[in-house]
């Protein structure tokens, strides 16, 4: 599967890299990780990243501008994205002459016609680096180093997850030996904006938590508006409610929109991607999530997390 990807790169003079929406620290550091390594390896080709760039990791680096025409005789290589639905892409990615999948998710969707997915890994940025370990054209420079390593501490939390294990310190160890600066990527993942820190303030002063050990916070959107957070900054503020020590999972509902409820579920033992699932989400068995269009379908869910524990 890996030599396949790799004579697959090498026959296209054009490549775009694609993730998912609402992107993280993974998402975006496997795709810049990516395109780093593919440049260094092949200069003379056509490299590009695509998507919206959220602010919050402009520190991991920024995306391409690039027109529908680009996409013409191109292969697209997506990383990260469980389903097509979640490529962040306007569907013009649908022109490319090839895809690549590469995930570390559920197998929900192969929508690639080359689909490298292995859920063993604690991030795709971990199999990024995994590429350059098997195939001798691509090397992993302190520039791409950086890009990974900082998807591997964003989707482990900082190796916190279970999902973290031998291998996954030992390629964070290999990318720190290039010289990158791990205390600064730390930093980074941890710092907060005040309009989070106000927000973390809320959840903890409204969250709810019933017998079984389930918490979970509803935030309507006349209450999100009051903290005028930027895209993607309520992530940081997700995982808060599980360092509770009496929670055993949870949910973060927020509604940005009337009747539009993105529900982020986490867990510290029980699968929850099945409920997830349930409702039209999906992702991992102790993160995922779901966008819901009713408070019937919230309160629904709620009670689903709760049985759960039961």
């Amino acid at each position: 599967m890996i030599n396949e990807i790799l004579k697959t790169i090498e026959q296209y003079q054009k490549i775009i890299i694609l993730r998912h929406q609402n992107p993280d620290p993974d998402a975006i550091g496997s795709q810049i990780g990516l395109k780093t390594m593919l440049q260094e390896a092949f200069p003379e080709k056509q490299i590009y990243v695509a998507g919206i760039d959220l602010a919050v990791l402009d520190w991991i680096g920024k995306m391409d501008q690039i027109s529908i025409d680009t996409y013409q005789d191109a292969l697209v290589i997506a990383v990260d994205t469980a389903n097509s639905p979640r490529i962040d892409n306007n569907g013009d990615y649908r022109i490319a002459d090839k895809i690549i999948k590469i995930d570390h998710h559920p197998n929900v969707d192969s929508f690639g016609e080359i689909n490298w997915v292995d859920e063993s890994f604690s991030s795709c940025a971990e199999m990024i680096y995994t590429l350059a370990e098997k195939l001798a054209p691509l090397k992993v420079s302190r520039e791409t180093a950086f890009s990974l390593y900082s998807g591997i501490v964003g989707d482990t939390n900082r190796f916190l997850y279970g999902e973290t294990d031998y291998r996954t310190l030992r390629i964070s160890a290999e990318l720190a030996k290039t010289g990158i600066d791990i205390s600064q990527i730390a930093l980074h993942e941890d710092e907060m904006s005040l309009q989070v820190a106000r927000l973390e303030a809320y959840i903890l002063d409204n969250f709810q938590i019933t017998d079984s050990g389930f918490g979970y916070i509803i935030i309507r959107k006349p209450e999100f508006d009051k903290f005028h957070l930027d895209d993607g900054e309520l992530d940081h503020a997700v995982p808060l409610i599980g360092r509770i020590n009496t929670i055993n999972n949870w949910i973060v509902v927020s509604e940005k929109e009337p009747n539009h409820f993105r529900v982020n579920l986490r867990s510290k033992n029980v699968a929850i991607n099945g409920v997830a699932e349930k409702f039209g989400g999906g992702g991992h068995p102790l993160a995922s999530g779901v966008y819901v269009g009713s408070m019937e379908d919230v309160n629904a869910l709620i009670k689903d997390m709760d049985n759960l524990n039961k």
